[in-house]
């Protein structure tokens, strides 16, 4: 049987409170861990030393002060580490991380409670700068509502105990501790009931601050918090080496999340582009080193790509003539190149500055893998499985060429074209050429797709390949070429582009995704890592670079796109697709919640709200107008009837109110007040008679002092011995 909700005393509210603060530690130090380039062993450390605490607080009350001196003189080689390694952002993260360890273990002054609280909001501040994720803000509700509690229980047992809450020895309050469920059954229902109606008029508070103060940007005006990403989640980067593609295939993680607007088709099978390599160095494709040195110098800024791509447009802002737009919301430490869907007429990202833009390979990037997660739009996308080049007059001499100098290390665009520098891989490519065309000229496209079916013939699909060693060709995928084993998707893209390169044709790895699951919940597309995929651009010599896939099942090559109807899309509807459902809606209504949006809820709000009064005030004229009507409709048999039931119904509801010993007011009450209601019920009235004592004390009146006995036995006597309470209180109140 559990123990009757009761006041706290002091040393309970002491208690109660420290947990209180242990906890909201906990959620603060829970944060970092949607931080993905950041190093969680201080995290983890001090989860565990925190939960320790909460588990044993007899035991580390008893540490001498002594053990927390050396602990806080600890901190400083800790972070040290994180300063010499000119990392700021982790170097602030661990040394608020241990400092908050070190406070939610021993926070037993005023002072100190204050300190512990400014060091959990002051991280989850820096968290925040660094991620949007959905956990994060599950925490920091969660985190507000303990804050609260905790601020609040402080000044509780201030007053309580007349100011005196600083204790030199805590150990001997945590003696009489008997556990934190019997607290808890101490504090009683009534105190939680409070504190989240507290909490839950403090959230509508904020949300109605959140929709309707003005937006700025911390990013731009604090530059410390932008951390780098220590590495890409995926491994798309400048350079992919034959099984990386594979790798990526075996993790299920969502990798980006793709929003659709004003379009009815969407591709039956898209193709989320990424990057476009052109150097081949044996199994492996890399941006070659001129491409990188034009991506990473300052023609790469999209102000300058426009004098490439004119009929594209790159704005922070949505443009107003198109409504069809693709939202895409990467999370952090994907890639730094950005996936997009083939050709589009303008790029929306709200901070130009960073973004570098590749024209000739048809790529966007940022200058670092991101931390936290970028969200960028796409207009006017164009169906097609074409890229146009940039600069299509620089590969016409190119075309009827058969490979590339050996001499020294190639330039762009002659890596289009480059080959193995083995012989033997180089007589093997022209003899399978041959095979192919038959001696007959066929252009690029024509080309691609008798090679994709002679890969096909040779060779299936399998995402293990276990490829063996020849004595006269080193390249790898000349040997898988040679052999008849199956292959992924790496193998048949690498193959068909040095096939078409053999054949004169220039050609390019392109890495990216492939598909993507349709969650139905919220109708956008969820790209998971799984979806990975490799497959070819060759160039068509008209302009154009056309996508080849020859990846078994994927069809041959051709320039237009197979659509469907956007409502007829098929997706996940699962629970796993929910709960990613929920991610999205927070993306869409909180971290994208920009100046725009902000105007747009604001008109949303006065339409419903003007909708909302025109509704009711014709709802009251409805209403005035029936009563009228009746009121002054000529008596009838229905009319006495259901005016005589009322009044019996008023009537009776009264005299039922009389015979009962609480108001209809103070029975609804009840559940929500602490203690009996009789008992508070008198001792009310008694607080009132002893008001008016000296008027009482004048007049001796036995009936009087009956009824005060009645009282006092309704407020301090056992229950057994009440007589009537409706009587005791209808007889007090006529003297009060």
């Amino acid at each position: 049987m559990g123990l009757p909700s009761r006041k706290l005393s002091v040393d309970e509210l002491f208690r109660l409170k420290w947990l209180v603060g242990a906890l909201m530690a906990v959620v603060a130090v829970l944060s970092l861990y949607n931080l993905d380039g950041y190093n969680h062993i201080p995290a983890t450390i001090s989860l565990v030393g925190i939960c320790g605490g909460i588990l044993l607080p007899r035991m580390y009350a008893r540490a001498p002060q002594a053990v927390w001196k050396v602990f806080a003189f600890s901190i400083v080689p800790l972070v040290s580490i994180d300063v010499l390694a000119k990392e700021t952002v982790p170097a602030l993260l661990n040394l608020n991380t241990w400092l908050i360890l070190y406070r939610a273990l021993n926070h037993n002054k005023r002072r100190e409670e204050m300190q512990l609280a400014l060091l959990c909001l002051f991280l989850l501040v820096m968290t925040g700068m660094l991620t949007t994720s959905l956990v994060f803000g599950v925490l920091l509700l969660i985190f507000s509502g303990l804050a609260i509690a905790f601020l609040t229980l402080g000044s509780i047992s201030e007053t309580k105990s007349e100011g005196v809450v600083e204790r030199e020895s805590p150990a001997q309050l945590w003696e009489e501790h008997e556990g934190w469920w019997s607290l808890a059954q101490a504090t009683g229902v009534r105190s939680f009931g409070m504190g989240s109606a507290l909490f839950a008029s403090l959230l509508g508070i904020a949300g109605i601050a959140f929709l309707f103060i003005p937006r700025v940007d911390v990013e731009d005006k604090v530059d410390l918090f932008n951390m780098k990403a220590s590495s890409t989640q995926t491994g798309f980067s400048e350079s992919i080496s034959l099984g990386e593609v594979t790798d990526i295939k075996s993790n299920d993680r969502v990798a980006l999340r793709v929003d659709v607007a004003g379009e009815i088709f969407v591709p039956e099978m898209p193709y989320w582009r990424v990057l476009a390599l052109d150097s081949y160095r044996m199994g492996s494709f890399t941006l070659s080193q001129q491409l990188k040195d034009m991506l990473n110098a300052g023609v790469s800024s999209p102000y300058v790509a426009r004098r490439y791509w004119r009929d594209r447009q790159f704005s922070e802002t949505p443009s107003s003539e198109r409504s069809d737009r693709w939202t895409f919301f990467v999370e952090p430490g994907v890639s730094k190149f950005l996936p997009i869907l083939g050709s589009f007429t303008q790029f929306t990202y709200s901070k130009l500055d960073d973004l570098q833009v590749g024209p000739q390979m048809h790529v966007v990037s940022l200058p670092e893998p991101p931390s936290k997660m970028v969200s960028y739009q796409l207009e006017g996308v164009d169906f097609t499985t074409t890229v146009p080049d940039v600069s299509a007059d620089r590969f016409l001499d190119l075309v009827s060429k058969s490979g590339a100098s050996e001499d020294g290390e190639l330039s762009y665009p002659e890596t289009l074209l480059e080959l193995p520098a083995e012989p033997a891989a180089r007589s093997y490519l022209r003899s399978a050429v041959e095979e192919i065309t038959g001696g007959a000229p066929l252009d690029a496209v024509e080309f691609a797709a008798r090679a994709t079916e002679y890969l096909s013939q040779s060779h299936g699909y399998s995402m293990n390949v276990a490829l063996s060693q020849d004595s006269n060709i080193v390249d790898p995928v000349i040997r898988w070429m040679r052999s008849d084993l199956n292959g992924h998707c790496e193998f048949f893209a690498s193959s068909l582009i040095l096939l078409s390169r053999a054949a004169g044709h220039p050609a390019r790895a392109v890495i990216g995704y492939k598909g993507g699951a349709w969650n139905n919940f919220e109708s956008y597309y969820m790209v998971r890592n799984s979806d990975a995929h490799a497959w070819c651009e060759v160039y068509d010599g008209n302009g154009n670079w056309v996508r080849v896939d020859p990846t078994p099942g994927s069809g041959l090559p051709g320039r237009t796109e197979r659509t469907i109807a956007l409502d007829f899309q098929t997706g996940e509807s699962d629970s796993l697709a929910y709960i990613d459902s929920l991610r999205m809606l927070w993306y869409r209504r909180i971290v994208n919640f920009d100046e725009a949006a902000q105007k747009e809820a604001a008109v949303q709000l006065k339409d419903f709200f003007l909708a909302y009064i025109e509704v009711a005030e014709d709802w009251a004229t409805r209403a005035a107008l029936e009563v009228y009507s009746w009121i002054v409709a000529p008596w009838s048999l229905k009319k006495f009837f259901y005016t005589t039931t009322s009044l019996i119904v008023a009537i009776g509801v009264l005299l039922f109110q009389r015979n009962l010993a609480l108001n209809y007011r103070e029975l609804l009450m009840a559940p929500f007040r602490r203690g009996d209601p009789i008992r508070r019920k008198a001792s009310k009235l008694l607080r009132r008679y002893y008001a008016k004592g000296e008027e009482f004390d004048s007049i001796v009146d036995d009936d009087r002092d009956a009824v005060l006995l009645e009282l006092n036995r309704l407020r301090f006597g056992r229950k057994e011995s009440w007589t009537n309470p409706r009587l005791v209180f209808k007889n007090a109140r006529r003297y009060l």
